[in-house]
């Protein structure tokens, strides 16, 4: 799959029952087998939003477990009321999808099972309104 130059490598989408991703399953989690690669990839996720989501700002971990044990985490925020990028338009009305680069130039040196998490900052709270949480690793073309 390609788009406006760029190669999706990975793509994966997970829905949530009743638009609702729910405190006890906080951890969301996506297994990738990565070809090792010099070329640089953004990390991206997308989360499908119906209706009016439960709060403003959505916090989260970013966890990236590679073949050879090495981890790395990082903090990500989608902000409802001032995103970062607009939000793209769903299939209806009351639908939208928000866009995040989590990392704009990411190398996978090595071979192997990646394991990406996206682990949901609550307050034993339910997230109503979050529909799908998708994650896509795509490669990027190198700045000469």
């Amino acid at each position: 799959m390609t788009s406006c130059g760029k190669k999706v490598i990975f793509d994966e989408k997970v829905y949530f029952p009743n638009a609702n991703w729910a405190f006890e399953n906080k951890a969301i989690t996506f297994n990738a087998h990565l070809t090792g690669s010099k070329k640089p990839h953004s990390v991206v996720l997308e989360l499908d939003i119906v209706g009016t989501p439960n709060v403003d700002m959505f916090y989260a971990t970013f966890s990236t477990f590679s073949p050879n044990g090495g981890k790395a985490i990082k903090s990500i925020v989608f902000n409802f009321k001032n995103p970062q990028e607009p939000f793209i338009k769903g299939a209806s009305e009351n639908e939208r999808i928000y866009r995040l680069v989590v990392y704009p130039k990411r190398y996978f040196s090595e071979t192997g099972e990646y394991t990406f998490e996206v682990n949901q900052f609550s307050n034993k709270a339910d997230n109503y309104g979050i529909r799908a949480l998708r994650l896509y690793i795509e490669r990027v073309k190198e700045e000469r």
